[in-house]
Formats: C-alpha cells, structure tokens, sequence
C-alpha cells in the first residue's frame, strides 16, 4: 500500500535537490575558472592541509572505476537511473513521509545531478578539493560539493537503516474494529465480572 505524500515533501526533496546540484555546478564553474583546467598549480587554503587543485574524473566517486571504456557515458546512465528510482521510491510508493529519506535522498539526488551534468557536458567530473595532511602522509582523492553530498546523504540512509525500532505495545483491551459490535455482548460481560 502507498502512502500520500504532501506538497511539502516534493518542494522539500526538489529544493535540496536542484538546490544542492545548483549550488555544486556555480561553485565548479568558479574554481575552475580562477584556478584554472588542470595541470594548473593549486591555491593553497590551509598550508599542508587543504588546496582547490582541479582535476578532471572520468569515473566515480573518488576516481573508481576511472579506466573502464565509457565511464562516463555508463556512470550518465547509472545516475539517470538512479534518479528515476529515488523518485518512484520517494512518491509513487509513499517513501517521502518520512522526513529522514526525503533529505538523505534529496542530497543524493543534488549529487548525482551535479556529476551527471558535468558527465553528459564535459565528459568527465570537475573536482577540486583535496584534502591531506602532511604531517602523518595522508592523502585524500580530490572531490567536489556533489562528492560530499552524496556522501552525506548515504550516512543520513545509513543512520535511519540502523535506528532502533520503537516497540510494539500490545493492549489487550484494544478490539478490532471489525469485532466492536460482537466484542460486548451480554455473554462477555458476564464471562469478565469478578466472581
């Protein structure tokens, strides 16, 4: 059974959503264009720790899957299809009444809009974060805003996969509706008086 899902949720989801991939395409254009395409030198923001390097991604998050053929055109597809079944979930089978979905799925739909943009128009993803830190020879893959969304969405799904369920209390003075005219009959009365 499918559950109704008010105006509210779809301005929801579709702010966070066309928001976020606004938001990630705006601030790409941006670096790019004040850093520079790649092999650009690097604008250091937190020496040893933080720069906007640009750097152009054929695969997926992080790079994965970079070096198949077609990368680009196959995660395209992956993302439409993706899209086309956060939606159904969302508000064909009633998903988007819980608040919790709607926003993690939302910022995953913001993601995947902003990677696929840039996918179907470029080619590739524009990246430009890299994260690392020197001192204990860490280093991050260089990501962007679409990056960060999907991530966050999928730890939002993560944590409401995991929360405990409320427990089912029992009342065994309930009656179903179906048996509120047969449930107090002369006979069962008197079968409950004390003796």
């Amino acid at each position: 059974m499918t559950r109704r899902v008010g105006l509210g949720r779809w301005l929801l989801f579709w702010a966070i959503a066309l928001g976020g991939a606004a938001f990630d395409l705006a601030i790409k254009s941006m670096i790019f264009a004040r850093v520079g395409e790649p092999p650009a030198p690097s604008a250091s923001i937190i020496r040893g720790i933080l720069e906007f390097q640009t750097s152009l991604n054929p695969g997926a998050l992080w790079g994965f899957g970079r070096t198949l053929p077609y990368s680009s055109q196959i995660f395209a597809g992956l993302s439409i299809v993706a899209g086309i079944a956060i939606c159904y979930w969302l508000f064909v089978r009633g998903a988007a009444t819980s608040l919790a979905l709607t926003i993690a799925l939302g910022l995953i739909m913001a993601g995947a809009l902003g990677n696929c943009y840039d996918r179907l128009v470029y080619g590739h993803v524009r990246d430009f974060v890299h994260f690392h830190v020197d001192s204990i020879g860490f280093d991050c893959a260089i990501f962007n805003f679409a990056d960060n969304m999907l991530v966050l969405g999928a730890v939002i799904l993560v944590l409401f996969a995991l929360r405990p369920e409320a427990p089912v209390v029992c009342d065994p003075t309930a009656v179903a509706p179906d048996q509120a005219s047969s449930a107090l009959t002369p006979e069962s009365v008197e079968s409950i008086r004390p003796a």
